[in-house]
């Protein structure tokens, strides 16, 4: 027997549950993530057509990395437990293990460039943050790779310096821009509030949404980071590993879900003014009741003696404060709802500028 053998011998032996469970329960809740991303991925791909081109090359990738990953996990768990079963040294080995490096970033940092552009555009494309997450995203693809290479032929026993470096840039590097992508989507859509009671509650619902989704994969990887620290590559480490791009995932696809969600809540909430524009060259007002599939809906008219006035369209980078008291103050709306379909408006124009001109793109 021979003396790494021996070593993993006693190491496993020690304490099998901490050392076998989380191999296991890998390749479970990941199958299980799996499973979850391939249904959202089915509902998503199904209003795929709306969505820009690299959109879709990016959850077409992250998705594609997430399949391989999950491939990977079961060869790697009947390679263990099946054709190896009884050989201890394979699980201090990284001969497979390692290769998560390479596998993760292809859905980890694909979803991470797609939250990247979000905050880009709500921050009304500041490069800064733009380059702040990209280098982040370059140190952390360094480090995966560079930890693949360097330790594909090591045990878990013989990590230096260099490996260590390698493996705190991965999960380092990736917390610093999950910090920076989340905190910039946060500050972009504080700022796009309008004081318009249904545009805000879009804004404070985009808040929520992607708190949700960002916040779990962040702290995936301080766990990560800090059980690396504690106990270098643990099983439970190697949990973590397998599990992490999927977390990332399954938020993102959650997030272009409940946009498709309220884009459809936008329809059933919101009733326009009958006519189609605003203005025309006769006087009047009446109402109409309307009877559409069992539900009557009350509509009203309003017709200015102005001779046409048309609804101003914004560019894309001018905010709603800016054209709210000069391009509205001559269109006369007696009630909450019209204001409101006002601002629903704007939004399908870009005036209200930040989230809903992509995020919540009416329609």
């Amino acid at each position: 027997m021979s003396s790494v053998e021996e070593i993993a011998r006693k190491q496993v032996t020690g304490n099998l549950g901490s050392h076998l469970s989380p191999l296991i329960l890998g390749m479970a809740v990941d199958g299980l993530l799996m499973g979850v991303a391939i249904n959202q991925f089915v509902r998503w791909w199904n209003h795929s057509k709306k969505e820009a081109t690299h959109i879709r090359f990016l959850l077409y990738l992250a998705s594609f990395g997430a399949i391989c990953a999950t491939i990977f996990t079961w060869a790697t768990t009947l390679h263990m437990f099946s054709y190896n079963y009884g050989e201890y040294s394979q699980f201090i080995k990284c001969d497979w293990i390692a290769w998560y490096g390479i596998l993760d970033p292809l859905t980890k940092i694909s979803i991470q460039a797609f939250y990247a552009e979000r905050a880009w555009r709500i921050n009304k494309r500041n490069y800064v943050i733009l380059v702040s997450i990209g280098i982040c995203l370059c140190l952390s693809v360094t480090g995966s790779v560079g930890y693949t290479f360097i330790t594909r032929t090591k045990t878990m026993n013989d990590f230096d310096s260099t490996a260590n470096i390698f493996f705190y840039l991965w999960p380092g590097a990736c917390i610093s821009a999950d910090l920076i992508i989340t905190s910039s989507i946060m500050y972009g859509l504080y700022r796009s509030r309008s004081g318009l009671d249904h545009t805000d509650r879009l804004v404070k619902r985009l808040m929520r949404i992607s708190l949700e989704a960002q916040v779990p994969p962040t702290l995936v990887a301080l766990l990560f980071f800090l059980q690396f620290a504690a106990d270098s590559m643990s099983s439970i480490v190697q949990f973590i590993a397998i599990i992490h791009p999927k977390v990332y995932l399954v938020g993102c696809l959650a997030v272009l879900n409940s946009r498709e969600d309220l884009r459809n809540d936008r329809k059933t909430s919101y009733v326009y003014t009958s006519g189609g524009s605003y203005g025309s060259s006769s006087a009047g007002s009446g109402n109409k009741n309307l009877q559409t599939g069992g539900i009557t809906v009350e509509t009203e008219t309003y017709i200015c003696s102005d001779g046409g006035l048309v609804v101003p369209r914004p560019g894309l980078n001018r905010s709603f404060s800016d054209i709210k008291d000069k391009d509205l103050s001559s269109i006369s709306l007696d009630s909450q709802a019209h204001a409101d379909a006002e601002a629903i408006a704007l939004a399908e124009r870009g005036g209200l500028g930040t989230p809903l001109e992509f995020e919540v793109k009416l329609q």
